[in-house]
């Protein structure tokens, strides 16, 4: 037995909208393709066209596409009801826009076209069609190829915002774009040669067209009256709909108001008073308050989540939907979507990332979604030597630009060699590798990184050769184990951070580098889980605070003699 509430949930709407929405752009897509045909002739046309009508115009087809049309539309009716904000962005606004448009500019068509063919029993000819459309009215071909292309930019806008959050979508991102591009380009050259082929047929064979008029009916005004009455009907239905969308609108508004309203606290002291029911994230648009939301909103990408700091008890449970991306996250239970999380009464928020994160901010992005989850990495630690006698008797500015240039160095090179800098600690830096990598590949990243490291220092301590009063110097820990990853911190001071043995470990190596005198201090988990050869290098058994047994270590001098 089907649950019921499976109707209820949001993601299970979306997904039905999505679903019909690619049936009709399979059916434009073949539509589109049909009418490229005209580049190489008249005939390749009609051949098509026979195929897209074998296709669409069968009983399953017919019922397949308008099926879906109207899963589509009453759909899309319901998500401008659903809608509490119309602060968007510029795609998303020209997407709905668009989407909007296409039932108008379509209606003529339909009436024209599908209606007459059933109701009459007129045979459909494609070059009747092109002739009344590109020569009898040519304000109906121009509408016509007009719908096409909203009707594509609809569509394929739909998919972009569908699939963009995925991590594949950027390799295939511009193939796809040259498809959607192409395919509209080749139909509209494919429409204007063949039309100018059957105009050209026409003035060659007049008899025929004569013809083609009479058996098509082109001119009856028994057909036309009829459609263009259908057509009339279908403009008032299509208005009259959109109206009761917006009294249905209206409408919520005024209940809402008497069942009166909750506060959603922010960072900051910012409240919003919103009706009960209202989603965390149209609070914030409501608000104007930034909130991340790649998806718009969709429950498609969880970059809108948000940390639920008072009034977790009082939530309902997330749907399943909501539940199972939750779930990818490891995450707990007051961390919510903020697009699902309708609150019925106070609750105070915490946005967990930057509004400002894009679609193709993937490092940042994928590192949040490894929270809360143990792994294996690779941690390193790096330190400036004597750094006392290198900032003594600088001014504070002055202090703060070595060090910020010593950092972008540092920094630097572990974000280009696949790590992530966690935390900066005076004159000191923390890195993680492998929070989307595998042991093998962390490892690797890690030692590669220590000689970019060593690389850009020597750079930097050329240019600033003469405001040094010598060489800036490094010891450098590295370790490798299992860890915590999860995000620490209190309010809107949240970071991602490793928690374990491992971090301890990597830090008394670095501290061990002053005591052998040497750049490098690296375990041999690290070299053997990498699959580096550096038997070359000093080893030390060496104890550690916390651990009972004691730790193979290597002792790198110089880390330039590492082997990439």
């Amino acid at each position: 037995m089907i649950d019921s509430n499976i109707f209820r949930d949001q993601m299970t709407i979306r997904r039905l909208r999505l679903a019909a929405g690619l049936i009709m752009l399979s059916y434009l897509t073949l539509h589109l393709s049909m009418h490229a045909l005209g580049n190489v002739s008249f005939e390749a046309m009609q051949w098509g066209t026979r195929i897209h009508d074998f296709v669409w115009h069968s009983v399953p087809g017919t019922v397949v596409l308008y099926g879906a049309f109207a899963i589509h539309f009453t759909l899309a009716l319901y998500a401008l009801y659903a809608r509490r904000s119309f602060r968007l962005g510029a795609g998303e606004l020209v997407r709905l826009v668009l989407g909007f448009s296409i039932l108008p500019l379509l209606l003529h068509h339909f009436a024209a076209g599908r209606y007459v063919y059933s109701a009459f029993n007129v045979t459909r000819r494609y070059d009747a069609v092109l002739t009344v459309y590109f020569s009898f009215v040519p304000f109906w071909g121009w509408r016509q190829v007009t719908v096409l292309l909203v009707a594509w930019t609809h569509g394929c806008l739909g998919v972009h915002y569908w699939l963009r959050a995925r991590s594949a979508y950027r390799k295939f991102a511009p193939v796809l774009l040259t498809f959607a591009t192409l395919l509209p380009v080749l139909a509209l050259l494919g429409i204007w040669q063949g039309t100018r082929q059957v105009l050209a047929q026409w003035q060659l064979h007049p008899e025929w067209l004569q013809l083609t008029e009479r058996d098509g009916h082109v001119l009856d005004p028994s057909v036309n009256g009829p459609s263009w009455n259908l057509e009339v009907q279908l403009y008032w239905i299509y208005v009259v709909l959109l109206a009761l969308v917006f009294v249905a609108r209206t409408t919520r508004w005024l209940v809402e108001r008497r069942r009166g309203l909750i506060n959603i606290a922010y960072p900051g002291g910012r409240v919003v008073r919103v009706p009960v029911g209202y989603a965390v994230l149209d609070a914030s648009r409501h608000a104007s308050i930034p909130h991340a939301a790649i998806c718009g909103g969709r429950g498609r990408c969880t970059t809108c989540r948000v940390r639920v700091l008072r009034g977790v008890d009082t939530l309902s449970p997330p749907s399943a939907s909501e539940q199972a991306l939750l779930d990818r996250l490891h995450a707990g239970p007051s961390v919510r979507l903020a697009c699902q999380l309708r609150p019925r009464s106070d609750v105070a928020v915490l946005p967990l990332l930057p509004p400002e994160i894009g679609a193709t901010d993937t490092p940042l992005r994928d590192a949040r979604e490894a929270s809360d989850i143990e792994r294996f990495v690779a941690i390193m630690f790096v330190d400036i030597r004597k750094s006392t006698a290198l900032v003594e008797k600088r001014l504070p500015y002055d202090v703060v630009f070595l060090l910020n240039h010593f950092f972008d160095a540092v920094a630097g090179a572990v974000v280009n060699t696949g790590g992530m800098p966690n935390q900066f600690l005076g004159d000191g830096m923390m890195a993680i590798f492998g929070i989307q990598a595998g042991p093998r590949e962390a490892c690797s990243q890690a030692l590669v990184a220590a000689q970019l490291i060593h690389s850009r220092l020597a750079d930097l301590n050329r240019t600033l050769a003469d405001e040094l009063p010598e060489p800036i110097a490094i010891g450098v820990g590295l370790h490798a184990g299992n860890v915590i990853l999860g995000e620490l911190g209190y309010r809107d001071r949240f970071v991602l951070t490793a928690i374990g043995d491992s971090v301890h470990v990597a830090a008394r190596l670095q501290e061990l580098t002053k005591d052998y005198g040497c750049q490098l201090v690296v375990s041999d988990i690290v070299a053997a889980t990498a699959g580096v050869e550096m038997s070359g290098f000093p080893v030390r058994e060496v104890n550690v605070r916390g651990r009972a047994e004691q730790l193979a270590v290597r002792i790198v001098s110089a880390i330039n003699e590492l082997v990439a």
